[in-house]
């Protein structure tokens, strides 16, 4: 819990400073889950499991085919080498693949914690600031390239539409809202600034349309200014 924002959110390292990634002010480097090393160790691991992994299968398969072959070199016409060579193969494949299934598990395992955590600074961030984020506001809060946090958002709202929804800004950014939180929901895009008036085919302010339109549900019409201009 940051004793600034009171938000339940991550933290993010900076050199030897950490700081929370709802506010941005500083906090204890151990006062809640990193998001930048969730799941590092189970990343690490993985890694270290498949290489170990390759070379037991690799290795092992290797030796088992080296003494198989000696074996039937001292022994020739019995089945001395299948009998030395096969128990070994079998043995090196069997720990080389359970290896591999455990490193690839474990990352997995790494990659989702660490997903989770970034997550779960981005809903804090949403919560803190109550608006819509872009991009850019969330890579500096947690510290991502603006292309990775904006994948990151983007894979959000697909998972999570109820939670997450996408929208364009006036100045046509992207906008990334969190309605459970903000209360903002949909996708938005920008009104024209012109339109044709349906009238006499002349592009007029949105507004002015608008309130054209009003007045004819009223009963009053307004010429259009061309007209007036033909008079």
């Amino acid at each position: 819990m940051c004793p600034h924002c009171g938000k339940n959110a991550p933290i993010v390292h900076r050199g030897l400073a950490a700081y929370c990634t709802a506010c941005g002010r500083e906090r204890l480097p151990l006062a809640g889950t990193s998001v930048d090393l969730a799941g590092k160790p189970s990343r690490v691991g993985g890694v270290v499991a498949g290489v170990l992994g390759w070379l037991v299968l690799i290795g092992g398969t290797a030796v088992a085919l080296l003494l198989g072959l000696i074996a039937a070199a001292l022994f020739p016409g019995s089945i001395a080498g299948l009998a030395i060579g096969l128990p070994i193969g079998f043995i090196a494949v069997a720990l080389g693949v359970l290896l591999l299934v455990s490193g690839r598990k474990l990352s997995r395992s790494g990659e989702k914690a660490s997903r989770d955590a970034q997550a779960r600074a981005i809903f804090s961030l949403a919560s803190h600031r109550r608006r819509p984020l872009t991009a850019q506001e969330v890579g500096a809060a947690l510290d991502l390239p603006a292309p990775e946090a904006d994948a990151l958002l983007t894979e959000l709202a697909k998972e999570r539409p109820d939670e997450v929804g996408v929208e364009i800004g006036e100045r046509g950014e992207i906008l990334y809202t969190f309605p459970r939180i903000s209360g903002q929901t949909g996708v938005r895009f920008p009104r024209p600034s012109l339109r044709i008036d349906p009238r006499d085919g002349a592009s007029v302010p949105a507004a002015r349309l608008d309130d054209d339109e009003e007045l004819e549900e009223a009963g009053v019409s307004r010429p259009s200014p061309r007209r007036e201009h033909l008079r």
